[in-house]
């Protein structure tokens, strides 16, 4: 729903419906800036034509707070403090695209891809495309790059997300890198928004953007997203520890949470790379299951590193289309975020393997007393079905430790392909004992 035209579009939904159509979700836009949500019931068609009304009521306070800042183009509110608008000529013209590599890491899954390439084919901005193919089963993945002039095909033999994400900065060579999931499909003025962000916030070593929905058309769909999602709201907001005191880096890793996702973040490329890159112990592909795009942001932040949210930069997801792969992906994420703080963090030494231990278990606790709570008041919106398999997976996680198991895997694919490159040395933490 674009207020600025006063005209509301339709999405068509990539998977069928399972049943008719039971509301509308929109995702309100205002010069090119995402500023609010709003979720209606009823019958689509009847609602079209009512949302321009509708959604410019239920936005009153966000589109006043985008007046106020963006009134003039001479503003007092510092760029820094605000997402990039269209209305500003004079800072967009400041987004070079040869500043940004664009990575979609991925790993048979054609027609995901084909969809996130058309996206980035209509960008504002003329940017490289990266497609980084992950120990791949066929040749699906060349054959679709092969059709997208802008994207250049890589191969990464050792299976696992943080490999892909690791090659991706080897083969980058411009100050930033951003990277995209392959069932995501980016708006035409995120890379725009992304290099703006960074315009502003010259200390910024990463930057993060909202992800929507790109579809609402099964139940396990409706669910995750009325769950909270992958969105984190239309504000800009900055984390950073106060001092690099270990204490103060844990306060800040606790709401990493609130910074976004891994679908949809970006890095300056050499400061990334100087602590390390991503650990290949984490992430899909690996016993870990996820987490190495949460680890990078939160060793950043250990290292008194910045990190900006900017919803401007914003893309949409295909989420798990069945409960049984929304339970899964519950699982993992409570396994990733267990091997993070207890595996991954002994590589930063014992004061902060100590504090993000404790942060683990303040983690484990509030979020299973939050989510318990929530499922009995509304089970509907989030089954105890998806609350049991992720903490099944913290617990599975915390019992057995998969972390050390990811470190075998990566040492042997690192002794079963010699010749490929290394981000960094490994680190002691993946050294064999």
């Amino acid at each position: 729903m674009d207020l600025g035209t006063g005209t509301a579009r339709a999405v068509p939904a990539v998977t069928s419906f399972e049943c008719a159509p039971e509301g509308v979700h929109a995702l309100i836009w205002l010069h090119g800036v995402p500023v609010a949500e709003l979720t209606l019931p009823g019958d689509p068609a009847e609602l079209l034509p009512q949302l321009p009304e509708l959604a410019r009521r239920s936005s009153e306070a966000a589109v006043r707070e985008h007046q106020v800042q963006h009134t003039v183009e001479e503003t007092a509110v510092s760029c820094a403090q605000r997402s990039p608008c269209e209305s500003e000529k004079a800072w967009r013209a400041r987004a070079d695209g040869s500043l940004l590599t664009v990575a979609v890491c991925t790993r048979d899954r054609p027609e995901d891809l084909a969809r996130c390439l058309e996206a980035l084919a209509l960008l504002t901005l003329d940017v490289e495309v990266l497609v980084i193919d992950n120990d791949p089963e066929g040749d699906w993945t060349r054959t679709v790059v092969g059709h997208h002039p802008r994207a250049r095909y890589v191969l990464e033999p050792r299976r696992g997300t943080a490999w892909a994400r690791n090659r991706a900065l080897l083969e980058a060579r411009t100050p930033l890198v951003a990277f995209v999931d392959d069932d995501v499909q980016v708006q035409p003025r995120w890379a725009e928004a992304l290099i703006m962000a960074f315009d502003a916030n010259p200390d910024a070593d990463a930057v993060t953007g909202l992800v929507s929905p790109t579809e609402l058309a099964t139940r396990a769909q409706v669910v995750f997203e009325a769950a909270g999602g992958f969105g984190r709201g239309y504000r800009q907001r900055r984390l950073q520890p106060s001092s690099a005191d270990p204490r103060e880096a844990a306060r800040a890793v606790y709401h990493i949470g609130a910074m976004g996702t891994g679908a949809n973040m970006a890095f300056h490329r050499e400061r990334l790379i100087a602590i390390g890159g991503f650990d290949p112990a984490l992430g899909p592909g690996t016993p870990t299951r996820g987490g190495e795009d949460q680890e990078a942001l939160s060793r950043l932040l250990a290292t008194g590193g910045l990190i900006v949210y900017e919803p401007a930069a914003a893309v949409r997801h295909r989420h798990r289309r069945t409960m049984d792969e929304l339970r899964d992906q519950r699982r993992a994420d409570g396994a990733g975020s267990a091997s993070l703080l207890i595996g991954a963090s002994r590589k930063l030494g014992a004061a902060h393997h100590r504090q993000w231990s404790f942060l683990a278990i303040r983690w484990f606790l509030k979020s299973a007393a939050w989510t318990v709570a929530a499922s009995v008041l509304r089970p509907s919106a989030r089954p105890m079905s998806l609350v049991r398999s992720n903490l099944s997976g913290w617990i599975q996680a915390l019992a057995r430790d998969p972390y050390r198991r990811a470190v075998e895997q990566i040492l042997r694919q690192a002794d079963g392909h010699p010749d490929e490159p290394l981000l960094a040395p490994l680190p002691l933490a993946l050294k064999r004992r």
